[in-house]
């Protein structure tokens, strides 16, 4: 049973508890033991809320299920940090709250996985370890070394690939493009040798096509590897044993096809294998180099993945791990006989291992860490040391009131929402200004590892006025940008598949019935935010053509289906439609340059007017460059982050949608913004920011391979 699962009995065993207690001791107790939620859940303060649960579980007057409910998180705060105090306090709450069937279950179940994660451990001198090697970069896209004395990875101040050594700290750059003043080239995912010799990357040509490239570790031999002008994305996976192949996934755009395919390295030359249903999270050989080994979806359009083994000798795909839960492939153990993979069949994404024989799997998955969250693969070295790298931005709701003609504050900033704290974005206020819709990660599935992109898996509808909340679970991998309709009807939202392939779909905000309304073809992209026309009848969208190259703004007709192109530029990436419907707004970013800027238009097509331009590196325009327009009409307010300053706070701004200064509204926050949405009373406003970004750092895993 999931922890909200768990949190919801809990409320409703301390209601029918509350009639034997003194009211005010045992509010106080469910006060605190919220706090402890907060701290754990939306803070990651785990310390900080074991003490909290603890006080609970001591005070007699919070009554036996909400003592035991605080024991239980008390031992899930202990696993998350790796203790075995988990154990033994899984122990204490069977043990002394038997009466507690529901709670004392779940303890039971805790303590079994325990016990699995250490019959997989080494022997008892050698302890299993995890442990923080580097705060390292955001966007790693690299892998250790076999050696396990460097780490590959983009260096984003030039966009070069580097490499850092884990013993010293110290870094070299392997490619040398010069600034990005001088060369918008850049490196992407990369991958070693087997010799520890040679690095396969991908990179971003001026051409603006994606190709393979080799180096070697001093800097020397580099060389195009593989380049195909149809070919629009492609990530290398792992080399052959023999280091003669390079496997590679391969996104061609034209056919919208992906595959799997093996390029020569003595002479560039390629082969698909396969066709893939979607993209895998992770891809290699098997250890004598027969088969390779993947996750995919279990079936079209799920977000919920198995892992297989596909021989090369063109005989069926075998399948490894095949379980109703999200199981997401992490990587083979040195020695061949098993894999790593990550789970959420526990109710929290956890890492496990499973033993391989003759190609097939052996006997039940093992468990090794449970509550690691969400992670980016760097790898195994030979001794079996698994790194891997951890990366999460967390989104919080909050509004503020301001006087609608001055722009001054009225209310200061604050949270809107405090349910699920981290996992919240991108708010709308319902047409009558009741009801606010927003989306919410409230349990990642551990195939969400690497699409962590600003999308959530819960629609959420929640009263303005008696803060009570609706959740909407569409069958859809990721999903966001709501908008509501202007009947309040429905909600359209924008949703992608495991390509990041978008599509638009209409939820009934009553019975959370969806129809499809658009779909990507294969030749273009949606982006950005959509919006409705004031009478329901046209949607606006933004889409990306001639190999992602062109931005294009569109209107279609919700009856006729009739499409029309309004606007093409090479630089779009937002738009927002006045409150008339006559104009819209567009945020643009230009790579030439570069510099950022925002134009307005008529919505029925026509010339763009510059309201202002900043260079890039002087300023930003919020995250996913949203903007809005008051109710009026006569300003777009959007974030502005003045990156010069050494603070370098975001800074809510509006300017006058007819031209003029920008005015600054005295509402800063740290993080970046998004989804900027106005109550229909003018007065509120909310937006989704960055709150508390978890600092990137790389870790290892250490002596958890079963001993022979």
């Amino acid at each position: 049973m999931k922890t909200a699962t768990v949190s919801k009995l809990f409320a409703v065993l301390v209601i029918l508890a509350l009639g034997t207690l003194t009211p005010t001791l045992a509010q106080n107790s469910e006060a605190q033991f919220q706090q402890g939620l907060i701290k754990e859940e939306g803070e990651g303060s785990l310390l900080e809320a074991i003490e909290i649960y603890d006080a609970v579980a001591k005070n007699e007057s919070a009554g036996r299920s909400l003592q035991a409910e605080a024991l239980l998180h008390i031992g899930l705060c202990y696993e998350k940090l790796g203790r075995t105090e988990a154990e033994k306090t899984y122990q204490n709450l069977i043990s002394n709250f038997p009466d507690q069937t529901e709670t004392v279950k779940i303890a039971r179940k805790k303590l079994s996985l325990l016990s699995q994660s250490a019959n997989v451990r080494y022997e008892e001198t050698r302890e299993f370890n995890i442990r923080k090697v580097w705060e390292g970069p955001r966007d790693l896209l690299g892998e250790v070394s076999p050696d396990g004395k460097y780490l590959s990875y983009v260096d984003w101040d030039t966009g070069d690939l580097a490499i850092y050594e884990l013993s010293t700290g110290k870094t070299r750059r392997l490619t040398d493009k010069g600034s990005w003043d001088d060369c918008q080239e850049y490196a992407e995912d990369s991958r070693w040798s087997n010799d520890g010799k040679h690095i396969v990357y991908t990179w971003w040509n001026d051409k603006e096509i994606y190709e393979l490239r080799m180096i070697g570790l001093d800097g020397s031999a580099a060389k195009v590897l593989y380049s195909n002008e149809e070919v629009n994305y492609m990530v290398p996976s792992d080399w052959s044993p023999d280091g003669s192949q390079i496997l590679a996934c391969m996104y061609f755009q034209e056919n919208r096809i992906q595959a799997a395919g093996l390029i020569n390295v003595a002479d560039g030359s390629m082969r698909v294998l396969k066709t893939l249903e979607d993209w895998p999270g992770k891809m290699c050989f098997s250890k004598d180099g027969s088969s390779i080994i993947y996750d995919h979806q279990q079936k079209e359009n799920s977000s919920v993945r198995d892992i297989y083994m596909l021989p090369l000798d063109g005989s069926n795909e075998i399948p490894l791990v095949k379980n109703p839960a999200d199981d997401f492939f992490l990587g083979l153990a040195p020695d061949g006989e098993s894999i790593l993979f990550s789970s959420d069949r526990d109710g929290t994404i956890s890492f496990y291992m499973i033993q391989i024989e003759d190609g097939k799997s052996n006997g039940d998955p093992k468990l090794v860490k449970s509550g690691v969250g969400q992670i980016d693969v760097l790898g195994f070295t030979p001794e079996g040391s698994f790194y891997y790298h951890i990366e999460q931005n967390l989104n919080d709701i909050y509004t503020a009131e301001l006087d609608p003609e001055s722009g001054s504050i009225i209310s200061p900033l604050a949270k809107m929402v405090t349910r699920f704290l981290g996992n919240n974005k991108e708010p709308d206020y319902s047409p009558n200004g009741k009801q606010l819709a927003y989306i919410s990660v409230i349990q990642p599935s551990a195939s969400n590892i690497n699409f962590n992109q600003g999308a959530g898996n819960v629609l959420i509808i929640r009263s303005i006025d008696t803060y009570q909340e609706r959740k909407i679970i569409p069958d859809l991998p990721r999903m966001g940008f709501p908008r509501w309709s202007p009947d309040g009807k429905s909600i359209m939202v924008g949703a992608w598949d495991e390509n990041s392939s978008m599509s638009f779909h209409q939820i009934d905000a009553e019975t959370g019935q969806m129809k499809t309304i658009l779909s990507s073809d294969k030749v273009i992209r949606f982006f950005g935010r959509h919006e409705w026309s004031p009478d329901g009848s046209t949607l606006y969208y933004g889409l990306l053509t001639n190999n992602f190259r062109n931005s294009q703004i569109m209107s279609r007709d919700l009856e006729s289906g009739e499409v029309k192109m309004i606007y093409e530029s090479k630089d779009i990436l937002n738009l927002s439609l006045s409150p008339d419907g006559h104009w819209l707004a567009i945020i643009s970013r230009s790579k030439s340059a570069p510099n950022w800027a925002m134009h307005v238009m008529p919505a029925s097509g026509g010339e763009a007017r510059e309201l202002f331009r900043f260079k890039e590196g002087e300023f930003s325009i919020g995250l996913s460059c949203s903007c809005t327009w008051s109710i009026d009409g006569n300003y777009i307010l959007f974030m502005l982050q003045n990156e010069i300053s050494e603070d370098s706070q975001w800074e809510l701004c509006r300017i006058p949608a007819k031209g003029g200064e920008i005015e600054k509204l005295g509402i800063t926050i740290p993080g970046g913004t998004a989804n900027l949405a106005i109550h229909p009373d003018g007065r509120h406003i909310s937006f989704s920011a960055l709150s508390r970004p978890l600092e990137p750092a790389v870790w290892v895993m250490e002596n958890f391979l079963p001993s022979d």
